[in-house]
């Protein structure tokens, strides 16, 4: 083995004990001997530099611990030695407090559309800190520790600001002994933050859930009307940040002094502001009701926002109505020339715009640019309010209904909005608002833009251009229609069908000249015709007006379908009524040899007899088979259309009948756990016990498809169990090979299943459940086999057959297993640990392979490895691949828990693998495959040389290890836990 930190075995077994056992939150031995309150082992440690805020995996310090236990000792040691009392607790994945900051709203990159925050900013830890978990369990005492040695002289600024916010938590909270430490310190109630001048009060004013502190405080002489370095008050704070909630420590601030009016120094903002920010109802309502100016503009930068611009980004609705109560103007443009109504479309506040607009906001007051804005981000129900209360529609409207920069939905509903809100061409004043527009000039966009012809120039159109205009010239706007050609004519008449715009339809026949060209003209995928698009929809008098201009109804598209077969797929009755009564022939085929029957029975309205009597009574056959076989009954029993399966055996159809795979409806419908119709099908003699050209019966399709129901319904119908298909596997072998079916399914065919224990490998159950790769329920379908096996053979016989398959079954889990796996081959292995081989050898072998299981494919599992691993030690040392050893191994799979046990176990952290020629460590590894592994792996390397350090110059250190992990876990023995496989009973043979 290469160097190892530990100078003999003793030494690794300390380690081990430290770092190893069951040890699933990553606690490390300062944690550990902190769970134990062992004062003698930490002040060791600690003296040894072992590291004082080193945090285990749930991203606790070993204070956070001692401030959960209350421990005084042990905290004031820590802090001593320089833990941080307000260290949060993250989790991984997590941003520190000082990591990056959120804004108030999303924002889209590019837009300088940025709401200023205040200044004001909560010192509300959003993660648990020591000192938090000592206040909130009323540990006073460590609380008194935690003040002393947390007040250096050279403190820095956010250091002061959490200290202050602690004092003012202790002070609402009225906890007189550790403000008394506070005291003690040199800080009393005008206590003021260094740096920004914040004073005690601001924090307090914060904190307070009612009057009682403020009262307090303003007894003693404090000022209300203090400031800190950027100008906001204590009344700021208390309006933003507040927690009353019913106003009256606002209130009582008012009454005191506090002035209203005053505005902070960085962004102009009064009291009103910042409650109006911080979404504080009663106390916006409070400010008011003292003359708050409601009409205040703050102006941060080159920004200019009114309250109702703020309170419209945040769309609370209730001081939105409050604000406009008092008298606040909706009609004032902020720095980018919108109204209050473009925050609430941007951030999706409906009911914030409907308050705005209901009060008094002229919607073309910004020139539209808060519509476009909401057309622009898809805001269809906005949209709706601005036209609702007379919002304009210009050219820059229409373009921005088209924007799909930040709304990938279809743009279609905002289209037709537009257009049935503009002017037609034949109103008054239609062309002279639009040649006074000022906003078509400012986006460079000329009406002659959205004239018919040039939205459908094949050239640059997009689909959304040719939808346009087919919603133009369905509203009356289709401006140059005379000028199309004819493949843009029929271009617009299958938009046009596709979207029902029958206006549309009727502008482009009245021009006449409806050549063989535009009737013939197909869209993909389908290459479907303007007639085969109404058929599909549907649309029985847009297919009516097609067909008496010329169009075809027997053309067929690209997969041979005629419109009859669109529309009966469908289910559309009336259409199929009628298109049949023209002639259309019932017996048509497409490319797949599909009758209009079966399309019938396939879609939607599959059930409706009235359409199948339709195409019956116009001579559809039910017997006819499509180009695999399949009859109108096959469609009826995979889509379970019980009613229609019952019809068309009632007008001759064929129950045995079998497609090219000889699969009967009953196969069919098993596969589908179409239960109704099997039930049907049965009654009317279908062969329950039918073999397909792969010999599975519907038996067989039910088990494979984990198909619930009708296994039970063929079943309790007399299905024979015991067939086998053409692989020799019964409806048992393929559910357990499958793994669809629940355990509860597998035990019922257990029940009534004659199982061939002894079979050969190959063949076993067993094998096939381990073997299973793609079933989720690998591990409970396993499990369900071995209690069968134990049931049908008592444990004894059990234990044998199973031990004779190990050997080889265990490799095999292991080559099969993939990345496509659905049921991990490590959710077996605890299962499998009561059959291990007795031959040491085998058995050796079979660990080996189980632990690379639990590594490549268990997840991060440190209880199973170690369980692993004390079974058979000698597999600690095992390489393979060359060098590869298993601490390597989990730095590539980013195994940080399983490593620790294998470090444990005598491992070293410094031995080297060559991957391309070149030397690896397992910090070398972890850098390659595994980054987010580096930062605790170096961490964990760290501890080891200092634990290794002390173990070899102080002896005496041994007991304190075996105390701090629990002497019930320092024997080498196996201690089974969570084994999910017992033995029901006594062994029989």
């Amino acid at each position: 083995m290469a160097s190892t930190p530990w100078s003999n075995r003793e030494d690794a077994e300390a380690f081990l004990q430290a770092y190893a056992c069951d040890n699933a939150s990553g606690d490390s031995i300062l944690h550990l001997a902190v769970w134990r309150d062992d004062l003698d082992l930490s002040r060791r440690l600690l003296e040894n530099d072992f590291p004082v805020d080193q945090k285990n995996d749930l991203g606790q310090t070993p204070l956070h611990l001692a401030a959960n236990l209350g421990l005084v000792g042990i905290g004031q040691l820590l802090v001593t030695h320089g833990a941080d009392v307000f260290e949060q607790q993250y989790l991984p994945g997590s941003v520190p407090r000082d990591g990056s900051s959120v804004s108030d709203a999303e924002v889209e990159p590019g837009d300088n559309d940025v709401t200023p925050g205040s200044q004001l900013v909560s010192l509300k830890q959003k993660h648990t800190s020591p000192f938090d978990i000592a206040f909130d369990r009323g540990h006073d005492s460590l609380l008194k520790v935690f003040v002393r040695h947390s007040l250096p002289i050279d403190m820095d600024a956010s250091r002061e600001s959490d200290m202050l916010f602690s004092m003012a938590k202790a002070f609402v909270a009225d906890r007189k002994g550790v403000i008394e430490v506070f005291h003690d310190i040199g800080w009393d109630l005008s206590r003021q933050h260094s740096l920004n001048r914040r004073s005690l009060f601001h924090y307090v004013a914060e904190l307070a859930e009612d009057v009682g502190p403020v009262e307090l405080l303003l007894n003693s002489g404090a000022d209300a009307r203090a400031k800190d370095l950027g100008g906001a008050t204590v009344l700021h704070v208390a309006a933003q940040l507040g927690r009353c909630n019913d106003g009256s420590v606002v209130r009582r601030l008012i009454t005191a002094g506090a002035q209203v009016a005053a505005k902070d120094r960085i962004f102009g903002g009064t009291p009103l502001t910042a409650a109006v920010q911080g979404g504080k109802i009663a106390n916006v309502r409070a400010l008011l009701e003292a003359g708050s100016e409601v009409n205040h503009i703050i102006k941060p930068n080159n920004m200019r926002r009114t309250l109702l611009h703020l309170a419209a980004q945040d769309g609370i609705p209730d001081i939105i109505q409050l604000l406009l109560n008092f008298g606040a103007n909706p009609n004032v443009l902020d720095e980018m020339g919108a109204s209050p109504a473009r925050w609430a479309a941007r951030n999706n506040h409906v009911e914030a715009a409907r308050i705005l607009l209901e009060g008094g906001l002229d919607p073309n007051f910004d020139k539209g640019h808060s519509l476009r804005l909401a057309l622009s981000f898809g805001r269809l129900r906005i949209a709706k309010l601005f036209f609702r209360h007379g919002a304009k529609v210009d050219h820059s409207i229409i373009y921005a209904a088209k924007d799909r920069s930040h709304y990938r939905g279809s743009r279609l509903p905002f289209f037709e909005l537009c257009a049935e809100n503009m002017k037609r061409e034949d109103e008054p004043g239609s062309d002279e608002e639009i040649a006074n527009s000022d906003d078509d000039t400012e986006v460079g966009i000329k009406p002659a833009a959205l004239t018919l012809p040039t939205l459908m120039n094949g050239r640059v159109g997009s689909s959304d251009d040719f939808r346009l205009a087919a919603v133009l010239l369905e509203y009356g706007h289709g401006k140059g229609l005379g000028e199309l050609e004819e493949v843009a004519r029929a271009l617009l008449m299958c938009i046009c069908a596709e979207h029902g715009l029958a206006n549309g339809v009727s502008s482009l026949l009245e021009l006449g000249n409806i050549t063989n060209v535009i009737r013939r003209y197909s869209v993909r995928p389908f290459r479907w015709t303007a007639l085969h698009i109404a058929a599909f929809f549907g649309n029985t008098a847009l297919v009516e007006v097609f067909h008496a201009n010329g169009w075809s109804l027997s053309q067929e598209d690209s997969m041979g379908r005629s419109a009859l077969d669109l529309a009966a797929s469908k289910g559309h009755v009336e259409l199929g009524q009628k298109m049949l009564a023209v002639s259309c022939t019932a017996e048509h085929r497409d490319q797949d040899g599909h009758t209009p029957l079966h399309f019938a029975v396939s879609g939607p309205g599959g059930d409706n007899i009235q359409l199948l009597e339709s195409l019956q009574a116009a001579g559809s056959e039910v017997t006819k088979v499509n180009v695999v076989g399949e009859t109108a009954l096959h469609r009826a029993a995979q889509l379970n259309h019980s009613t229609a399966a019952a019809w068309l055996l009632e007008k001759g159809a064929n129950v045995g009948a079998a497609d090219r795979s000889l699969n009967t409806p009953l196969h069919v419908a098993a596969c589908y756990n179409a239960v109704n119709v099997i039930e049907i099908l049965l009654s009317c003699g279908a062969d329950i016990d039918r073999a397909a050209v792969d010999g599975r019966t519907p038996l067989h399709c039910a088990s494979q498809a984990g198909a619930r129901d009708a296994v039970n319904t063929l079943l309790d119908a007399g299905a024979n169990p015991n067939k086998t298909d053409s692989q020799g596997r019964t409806a048992l072998t393929t559910a357990i090979f499958f793994g669809a079916c629940e355990p509860s399914i597998v035990d019922a065919l257990f029940a009534r299943t004659t199982v061939d224990w002894m079979a050969q490998r190959a063949a076993h159950p067993v094998v096939t459940a381990a073997l299973a790769a793609k079933s989720e329920s690998r591990a409970a379908i396993i499990a369900t086999v071995l209690n069968a096996l134990q049931r049908a053979k008592g444990g004894k016989k059990a234990r044998r057959i199973v031990q004779r398959l190990m050997p080889e079954l265990v490799p095999e889990m292991l080559a099969s297993a993939d990345d496509s796996d659905r049921g991990s081959p490590a959710d077996m292995i605890p299962l499998l640990l009561d059959f291990l081989p007795e031959n040491e050898r085998t058995r050796h072998v079979v660990l080996f392979h189980m632990l690379l299981a639990v590594i490549k494919h268990g997840g991060d599992d440190g209880h199973l490895t170690r369980r692993l691993l004390l079974l058979d030690e000698g597999n600690v040392t095992q390489a393979f691949r060359g060098s590869w050893g298993l601490q390597h191994l989990c730095c590539k799979y980013n195994r940080l828990k399983q490593l620790r046990v294998f470090l444990g176990f005598g491992l070293s952290p410094y031995s080297r693998v060559d991957i391309d020629g070149v030397p690896h460590q397992p910090l070398d590894v972890a850098k390659r495959f595994s980054p987010k592994m580096v930062g605790p792996l170096e961490r964990l390397i760290e501890s080891m040389s200092i634990l290794g350090h002390l173990c070899r110059h102080d002896r005496t250190i041994f007991p304190l290890l075996r105390n701090a992990v629990g002497t019930e876990h320092f024997e080498r023995e196996i201690i089974d836990l969570s084994a999910a496989f017992k033995w029901d009973g006594e062994d029989s043979d």
